[in-house]
């Protein structure tokens, strides 16, 4: 039609090809800090776990489900934008791959991959090798952790090398709230429906081998800048610092700060109910982050480094009292600077130095 309903934050809007072209194309701007290839006939894909077509809200990621949405974006020659939305899973199915065989891509992080084929027929072909992937350990179709939620039973999922995650059909005819994904995958991106799948696979490809800018987001992360806009950064959940380049360093003051969203992290038993501050960063090479903070008065002033691979407390990596190094793969990354409160309640907010380095 002329213009399609969007669910967005702040309420419903009918949008035209042209403005949800715009909308996506600053989603990945602001969020990954990607610009989108705009070249004349150049495809892109966008995938956005956890919420349905045309909606921005986190609806639980429900395993062995098409319950996340895949988004197809290029331009004409003569400049018309295009803009095509189907369901998808983006996850694994339920199912005993074997040893290694199953396992979900990283969200929040760009991907490669040509026009290809998958088997017997035209597909996406993931144009990457070594990157990091969450191995589905126990076989649930579910990325367990404190932040997706915890499955009980066999071997905890784990991070591994991935391979040959490509974007292909699955041949479903269901309602999508039943449709089980199953052997469908192992962690390929996957269309259910020949209808679905004839059109995004009709529209997506344009020669063998040709470039596709694929970028995989976790709908929990959209910055809500892209909604409501952002004056300037303020070290909020709004308008986080931004990290843009390494050694890179911050004076910062906690007693400032009007943000105090989280009293605990999932990586540690410490009272951060202070206030903090937060970073964000897009790493583009896998490689070790070291983060320390330093202050004046150690017996007043107590802030706690954090990083966390989404937004939220219960996606920790890694805490330091005064540093931490991690080893990360490429993605979008929070470090948050909290103030710890003692025992006796006493919030020991103050001045604090901030450094950053990659290797």
């Amino acid at each position: 039609d002329e213009t399609r309903c969007y669910e967005l934050p702040h309420g419903a809007e009918l949008l035209t090809q042209e403005q949800a072209y715009n909308m996506y194309v600053d989603m990945i701007r602001k969020m990954l800090w990607y610009e989108v290839n705009q070249t004349a006939e150049f495809r892109t894909v966008i995938g956005i776990r956890g919420s349905h077509p045309g909606i921005f809200d986190w609806n639980g990621n429900l395993p062995d489900r098409f319950n996340d949405t895949i988004v197809l974006l290029w331009k004409d020659s003569d400049g018309t934008s295009h803009v095509r939305e189907f369901p998808v899973n983006t996850d694994t199915g339920a199912r005993d791959f074997g040893y290694h065989s199953s396992s979900s891509l990283k969200p929040n992080r760009h991907y490669s991959y040509t026009n290809g084929w998958h088997r017997s027929y035209n597909a996406l072909r993931m144009n990457e090798y070594g990157y990091t992937v969450r191995d589905d350990s126990n076989k649930n179709g579910h990325w367990d952790g404190d932040r997706n939620g915890w499955q009980s039973g066999g071997p905890a999922d784990h991070d591994r090398e991935g391979s040959a995650h490509n974007i292909h059909m699955a041949a479903k005819d269901a309602p999508l709230n039943t449709a089980a994904v199953q052997n469908w995958s192992a962690g390929c991106q996957v269309i259910p429906g020949a209808a679905n799948w004839t059109e995004f696979i009709t529209n997506a490809w344009t020669q063998s081998q040709d470039q596709v800018d694929y970028y995989l987001l976790d709908t929990r992360d959209i910055p809500q800048s892209l909604w409501n806009g952002c004056d300037a950064e303020a070290g909020t959940y709004a308008c986080p610092w931004e990290v843009r380049s390494f050694p890179f360093n911050h004076s910062g003051n906690t007693s400032l700060s009007t943000e105090n969203q989280v009293n605990q992290y999932n990586c540690s038993t410490a009272n951060e109910s202070g206030p903090e501050v937060r970073y964000v960063l897009n790493i583009r090479e896998p490689g070790t982050l070291t983060v320390s903070v330093s202050v004046e008065d150690e017996s007043s002033i107590d802030p706690d480094v954090h990083l966390l691979w989404g937004d939220d407390s219960n996606a920790c990596l890694a805490r330091g009292h005064r540093a931490f190094s991690q080893w990360v793969s490429p993605g979008r990354y929070m470090v948050v600077v909290d103030t710890w409160v003692n025992e006796n309640g006493d919030v020991l907010t103050g001045s604090y130095d901030l450094n950053i380095t990659f290797d």
